[in-house]
């Protein structure tokens, strides 16, 4: 870290003049105050042209990483103008970080807009890349969230007004550029990550469909699945544990909540939890199209209303596989309801799934196990950058 300057213990080194506690070496300026309205862009609303095709930076674009490509006569609502360099802050659930630089496509003109829910700032004077990273950071996250307001997460929004009126912090442009630059490296670094997860996704999606339609086989294996009731293969563990629920339950249920798993039932915070042992499959029972399975290495307690724990009579590792499958889902689906979306045992229990011989089962289950094991390389490798990225975050910015 020879390119970074600071006294060791994140002590101001100079005076009262204002800087971080890491620096690029060279910057020594103290950093100067500017009211977030100076770089605030009022909108400029626009009524999409049927027949024009837009660049669209939507909200739910966000999470793709990419805007849409979009047909003037799909889009229902005013948008407003962006331009290349511009920084987009979503106003909607400040808690979800949805930070945004507009950059054109080199392979098109066609004119770009943004949601009206995204506030717009100008990259002209400032970095873009920097000006993303500061609205990244915690300290600025807990400043929007401290200006919210709404019931709800999805119409929970920071006041524009309010917001324009803080003051951050900013070194010399130069300054700027060199942190932007440092910010899109690393941002970039985890973009290339999820995409590679995304694709391990995307691989063990597609042969869950194919070896459970039994569209795609190991060589050798040629016998017909034997067609067995769901009560037969699937034994429910319903050892339970009066004690109140753990920390790490109530975490689970924060984690559900944020997520959307669950819609503010909090009341299950006073149910009992359920045991689970070494090579149980525990199936998430709410909204199990989320596909929320795990293969228990260890012994512990999760909540009983939230996962259904599956002690094995079939190959540990081909259950867990199954449990993911469309065969499984489908059934659990048809009891889980709209409002809150929960899988009965009921249904599953009466089903009938298709299995294959042992040694058959043991080859799938294997397979899929490999294909966990990446996709845990490729989250470990997202987590470690996001850390960094928090720490460099908390440290580069006043």
């Amino acid at each position: 870290m020879s390119d970074y300057t600071t006294d060791g213990k994140g002590q101001n080194t100079m005076g009262k003049k204002l800087q971080p506690k890491l620096r690029f070496r060279g910057f020594t300026d103290a950093w100067e105050p500017r009211r977030l309205k100076s770089l605030h862009r009022q909108p400029l609303l626009v009524s999409p042209v049927p027949s024009q095709t837009y660049i669209s930076w939507s909200v739910p674009a966000f999470s793709t990483g990419e805007p849409e490509i979009v047909k003037g006569s799909e889009i229902e609502s005013v948008k407003q103008s962006v331009n290349s360099s511009d920084v987009l802050l979503c106003r909607i659930n400040p808690r979800i970080n949805r930070v945004w630089v507009v950059e054109a496509r080199k392979d098109t003109d066609l004119p770009m807009i943004a949601s009206t829910e995204w506030v717009v700032f100008t990259g002209h004077n400032s970095d873009s890349y920097f000006l993303s990273a500061l609205f990244t950071s915690s300290r600025f996250r807990n400043m929007l969230l401290s200006e919210v307001a709404g019931v709800t997460g999805s119409q929970k929004r920071f006041q524009i007004a309010s917001v324009l009126e803080r003051q951050e912090y900013f070194p010399t442009q130069i300054e700027q550029a060199r942190i932007g630059l440092l910010f899109a490296k690393v941002d970039n670094l985890i973009a290339a990550e999820k995409r590679k997860l995304d694709l391990l996704k995307q691989k063990k999606k597609a042969l869950l469909h194919q070896i459970f339609e039994q569209k795609l086989r190991f060589k050798g294996y040629n016998n017909p699945w034997e067609r067995r009731k769901g009560s037969d293969i699937i034994h429910v563990r319903k050892e339970t544990n009066s004690k109140p629920l753990t920390d790490t339950v109530d975490i689970e249920l924060e984690n559900l909540i944020e997520g959307g798993g669950l819609q503010g039932d909090i009341s299950l915070r006073t149910a009992s939890t359920s045991v689970f042992r070494e090579h149980d499959t525990l199936f998430g029972r709410l909204r199990p199209y989320l596909r929320k399975c795990w293969l228990a290495d260890i012994s512990g307690v999760k909540s009983g209303e939230i996962w259904a724990l599956f002690s094995p009579t079939l190959k540990s590792e081909f259950l867990y596989a199954l449990t993911q499958s469309a065969q499984f889902l489908n059934p659990a689906l048809q009891t889980a309801g709209t409002k809150m979306p929960r899988a009965e045992w009921k249904a599953i229990a009466e089903a009938c799934f298709t299995i294959p011989e042992t040694d058959e089962q043991e080859k799938i289950g294997q397979l899929f196990r490999q294909l966990e094991h990446l996709t845990a390389v490729e989250t470990r490798k997202i987590d470690l950058l996001s850390v960094k990225k928090k720490a460099l975050l908390q440290k580069m910015f006043v």
